[in-house]
């Protein structure tokens, strides 16, 4: 069951590079190949175990082709139960996955709680909850016509859906949610894991941490080299109190609005006027370069709290993309 979520949920890269970090054979170019002939290979030479096949799947399915909700803790408020003696007990009382244990859970029925861990985020304690959902889509089969009617035929594909809340000892706290294929509001499914995890995580406890600050900064002419220096900008959506829109993009794949002299004048002008127009959305690319060996795409709209990352990636970029965004949300 191992190799096969690890085949749905991630990618020949991720399995590549977790490999290579562990000094093993890691190419392959076909999920048949990489399972085969690498994974099962290096676990019955016992260069892999269980627990490494474990870290791997997170890897996998927590990073990556999300969207993030940032949270911090309301002043006064405490998260001390979370990181004492008292945590399995708590977790005990509200019927929650004992601390450590993993439960591989596939395509539950309703969204379920499959593992509860303590983790390390740059030197500070944190607990991981991490929630599985049975989520489909619709495959197209045919479309016919019959008495004037024009009939179109899906199947319903099932899948497995990968939701995960960390909360920080410092009073930070994010959920990731899995990426659906199709475009919606993911705010309400931002609120269901509070739901889910009430009993243990108090909504009452947490603020959004809103982006404004970071939107603001990538058009922010006195700190413009510093943020073309870790950014690239696809698109930028801005309203004013007017009602008035602009938008701009840059014209090429791989190309960065900044690198148009015009066209970010243009924009300037516009948001020149302090407290006139804000950034409603806006596509980047954070450089490669200070952790990432790539660029990755992002997309910061929908809630005032959200953020997007477009692909899949490791832990390690993920964490750097995270602390990059809230380094110039300041």
């Amino acid at each position: 069951m191992m190799y096969g979520l690890i085949k749905r949920q991630g990618t020949l890269e991720q399995v590549g590079n977790f490999l290579r970090s562990r000094d093993l054979p890691h190419s392959g170019n076909s999920w048949t190949q990489m399972v085969e002939n690498r994974l099962k290979v290096a676990v019955a030479e016992k260069k892999l175990s269980d627990l490494d096949l474990l870290e791997l799947l997170r890897q996998t399915e927590e990073h990556g082709s999300q969207h993030i909700f940032l949270y911090t803790l309301i002043p006064g408020r405490k998260i001390d139960k979370l990181f004492n003696g008292d945590f399995p007990k708590i977790l005990s009382t509200a019927k929650f996955p004992a601390l450590g244990t993993v439960s591989l859970v596939d395509m539950p029925e309703k969204p379920t709680i499959v593992e509860v861990r303590t983790d390390v985020v740059d030197g500070v304690k944190s607990v991981v909850f991490k929630i599985v959902e049975k989520r489909s889509t619709l495959d197209k089969v045919s479309d016919t016509t019959k008495n004037g009617q024009f009939i179109v035929t899906y199947n319903e594909v099932p899948y497995r859906a990968v939701n995960v809340m960390r909360i920080i000892e410092d009073g930070r706290a994010e959920i990731r949610l899995q990426s659906h294929s199709d475009s919606i509001s993911y705010s309400g499914i931002a609120s269901s894991i509070f739901t889910i995890l009430d009993g243990v995580v108090n909504r009452l406890d947490w603020k959004d941490d809103k982006l404004d600050k970071f939107k603001e900064a990538l058009l922010d002419e006195k700190r413009r080299k510093a943020i073309m220096s870790r950014f690239g900008l696809r698109h930028t959506q801005h309203t004013n109190t007017d009602g008035t829109r602009l938008t701009a993009a840059a014209g090429f794949p791989g190309a960065s609005m900044y690198d148009d002299t015009d066209a970010v004048a243009s924009v300037d002008r516009f948001l020149a006027k302090k407290g006139h127009a804000h950034c409603d959305k806006a596509s980047v690319t954070v450089r490669k370069g200070a952790g990432l060996k790539r660029d990755v795409g992002l997309i910061v709209g929908g809630e005032a709290n959200e953020f997007a990352i477009t692909s899949k990636v490791s832990r390690a970029e993920y964490e750097t993309i995270l602390r990059t965004v809230i380094e110039f949300n300041v």
